[in-house]
């Protein structure tokens, strides 16, 4: 090779050595201080892009073991809350099989039923607010979200559930509602009490009925301060004392001023000896003052031929407090052909009104009855006003009951007219008018009344609603027939609903105490007869309280609810695609929409009436299918137990409460009830132990799946390791070679440096 000082070939061929071990060290030191194979794409293109995907697949397992455990702990959360359920239901049938202890009264099952109670409030409030992280778990919003287009329809949210719109169209066959019925009410011993046939006056209530004759009926006119006449009436008598044997005439009108309020007396007459046709006789007379209801002694006085008493006016002047004579001398009292024998008795009530301007009042005799005359003021203007009046009545016997009522008049003006009672004594059976503590049936063995202090009973429905009525004594038949209407429409939702066209009629009739025995077979006069506007179970009515009450009442069920069949037709709502039909006969429609049961009140397909004719609820189906609408939205639980798409697990849980497992409406207060309530309690058992049981599965399920997580993620960080991680044996071996490299190539460029100096020599 020539020597040439331009172009040193030597030093540019060790130059580039030089250069290139410069690299390989810098690339090695590079490796040896990040740990790494590939630094960049240039060190390793394919395997930097198969180590990127293998750490994605890494990151995302060690995620996904996270989420696992996230949702272990969610599930631990539930199933915790699912355990009290089991215990709160163990415990609620427990209390069932306790409820049948024969020992035990209406009362000591009215105890288990308020923990009962309790304990189904807990269950519904652990299934409202149990929750993580805030997300609801166990009232079915971790599953589902739906939406109805009325309150008809219910949907109960099982798992995870087919998100969309349906329309729900059903028919139903109806079934029957429950009937219950009461004891036969009637009058205890000792008390009076009366029934209205008409009134056509002020009148709005009687009272402190006392002494009146059983089972007679009783005229009262009302007449105003500017009535004029007055009456003598003859109300009963024996043998030739009728009311043909009496005149007026004998009566002194002007003794009516004297008594006023009542403005009434009454005479009884006795015959002492017998008196032929237009011949003398002895009889024998007392006066009732009905103002005061003060008793004469008896009188002894001569008739005449003419049928007059003789000295009438000397010993009838101020008889009963009156200050003038009740009857008058010489006037014919008796009709002259009067023929009585002795013992013979007449009854006469005198009544009548005058104005303040006359002295006097026209007497006239009236027919055969019992009546009473009231001169009431022109109004009440303040508030409603009462009278006590006094009553005399004579038996077919001759007997006279003298007896007393209160009688208010409303506020406002007083109406002028007529009203007629019935008079009920002991063993009648009771008018709506009666009240409760005139009852037989509330006065116990021990002859004490049961509602000598107030009592409440209460009264459970099927449809898991409760209800409180309040009882007192002083309550009538029909304050309790009011009362038990308000629970059943007010508290147990038992009505007709507002837009049935017989609405009113309906819940007017719900409770009704039976007096007009002429229409249908369960028209037996003195009885409730009580019933709900539903159908099937929800219709069951339990009644309880203290056992005298109950026993009292006598409640009884005369007609069983029987369910209704209803045909259900799902489909979509947009579309008009058929989804499925069934028909059901528990009211709920199952497995036809995913996760989702449908709860239907069949009386919603149904028209409702009240038929007089029978006393009884009519149900009849509608013409045309009933529609409601279902909006249902997936807002399903679910976990990412992997690394990719797809790769999850539903851990959604559903509806657990009292109404998914139907036993909201269980009762304990009777031993049928309990019976009943044992077999739905361990079917809401096996309910929860299948959730908990599903909840547990997935439990396990998901420490396995952590542990094949962890392995499989440890495999692929040793598979990118070694595609990856740099192996620093190798490294730190080629590090010395490198470095020993790069000296002798750069001694070598030295040398290479110095050729052209030899060429400087040559010329020197």
């Amino acid at each position: 090779m020539a020597l040439s000082i331009v172009n040193n070939s030597t030093a540019i061929g060790a130059q580039s050595s030089v250069n290139n071990a410069n690299n390989n060290l810098t690339k090695t030191i590079k490796s040896l201080s990040t740990g790494l194979r590939i630094n960049s794409a240039s060190d390793d293109a394919s395997g930097l892009a198969v180590s990127e995907k293998l750490r994605a697949q890494i990151s995302g397992l060690n995620k996904a073991a996270t989420n696992a455990q996230d949702a272990i702990s969610m599930l631990q959360t539930a199933e915790g809350a699912m355990g009290s359920m089991t215990s709160m239901v163990q415990r609620i049938r427990e209390l069932a099989v306790q409820a049948g202890d024969p020992a035990y009264t209406s009362n000591d099952r009215a105890m288990l039923q308020l923990e009962v109670d309790q304990l189904k409030q807990e269950i519904d409030r652990v299934s409202s607010s149990t929750e993580f992280n805030t997300k609801k778990l166990l009232n079915g919003d971790a599953a589902a979200l739906w939406s109805a287009s009325n309150g008809d329809i219910e949907a109960i949210i099982k798992g995870a559930a087919a998100e969309g719109n349906y329309k729900i169209s059903y028919d139903v066959d109806p079934g029957q509602n429950s009937v219950y019925k009461s004891n036969i009410m009637r009058l205890g011993e000792g008390e009076m009490s009366y029934d209205i046939n008409t009134n056509g006056t002020s009148i709005t209530k009687f009272d402190n009925i006392q002494g009146m004759l059983r089972g007679s009926d009783m005229t009262i006119k009302v007449k105003g301060t500017a009535a004029t006449t007055a009456s003598a009436v003859f109300t009963g008598g024996t043998g030739g004392m009728n009311s043909a044997a009496m005149t007026a005439a004998g009566f002194t009108s002007t003794a009516l001023a004297t008594v006023t309020g009542g403005n009434s007396y009454s005479i009884e007459f006795e015959a002492v000896g017998d008196r032929s046709a237009s011949g003398t006789g002895q009889i024998r007379f007392r006066v009732m003052n009905t103002k005061t209801g003060e008793l004469s002694e008896w009188k002894t006085a001569s008739v005449n031929s003419a049928g007059a008493v003789l000295n009438a006016s000397a010993i009838s002047t101020g008889l009963a407090g009156l200050d003038k004579p009740v009857l008058t001398s010489a006037a014919t009292t008796f009709t002259a052909t009067a023929a009585w024998t002795s013992g013979d008795k007449m009854l006469v009530n005198v009544a009548g009104v005058r104005a303040s301007s006359s002295t006097s009042a026209t007497i006239q005799i009236g027919s055969t009855g019992s009546t009473l005359h009231i001169n009431a003021d022109a109004t009440n203007s303040a508030t409603a006003t009462t009278h006590t009046v006094y009553t005399s009545q004579m038996d077919n016997a001759g007997n006279v009951y003298y007896g007393s009522m209160d009688i208010k008049f409303e506020k406002g003006a007083i109406v002028s007219g007529t009203a007629s009672i019935d008079i009920l004594g002991e063993g009648d059976v009771a008018s709506k008018y009666t009240k409760l503590s005139q009852l037989a049936q509330f006065t116990n063995a021990d002859g004490r009344m049961v509602l000598d202090n107030t009592q409440e009973i209460s009264i459970y429905a099927g449809n898991g609603k409760t209800a409180k009525v309040t009882l007192e004594g002083s309550d009538t038949i029909a304050d309790l027939e009011s009362k038990l209407t308000a629970a059943l429409v007010d508290q147990l939702g038992m009505g007709a609903d507002v837009t049935n066209t017989s609405a009113t009629t309906v819940n007017n009739n719900l409770v009704k105490f039976v007096e007009d025995t002429s229409s249908g077979d369960r028209a037996v006069a003195g009885t409730f007869v009580i019933q709900g506007a539903v159908l099937g179970s929800d219709s069951n009515l339990t009644f309880v309280g203290d056992e005298g009450v109950l026993n009292a009442l006598g409640i009884t069920q005369i007609q069983k609810a029987s369910d209704s069949a209803l045909n259900v037709r799902v489909q979509d709502a947009h579309t008009g695609a058929f989804i499925g039909e069934d028909t059901v006969t528990d009211g709920r429609l199952r497995n036809v929409i995913q996760g989702v049961d449908i709860d239907i009140k069949p009386e919603s397909a149904t028209n409702i009436s009240f038929d007089t004719a029978s006393n009884t609820m009519k149900f009849l189906a509608k013409g045309e299918p009933t529609v409601a609408y279902l909006h249902i939205k997936d807002n399903s639980t679910v976990a990412a137990i992997g690394a990719n798409e797809g790769q999850t697990l539903d851990i959604s849980i559903g509806r657990l409460d009292t109404k998914s497992m139907e036993i909201d409406g269980i009762t304990v207060a009777t031993l049928e009830d309990s019976q009943k309530a044992i077999t739905k309690l361990d079917m809401a058992l096996e309910q929860i132990s299948k959730a908990r049981a599903t909840a547990g599965a997935q439990m396990n399920r998901l420490e396995y799946t952590i542990s094949n997580l962890n392995t499989t993620r440890e495999n692929m960080v040793a598979a990118e390791s070694r595609i990856r991680d740099l192996d620093i044996a190798v490294a730190s071996t080629n590090l010395a070679a490198q470095q020993v490299v790069l000296q002798s190539a750069t001694a070598m460029l030295a040398q290479a440096n110095q050729i052209p100096s030899y060429a400087m020599q040559l010329l020197g």
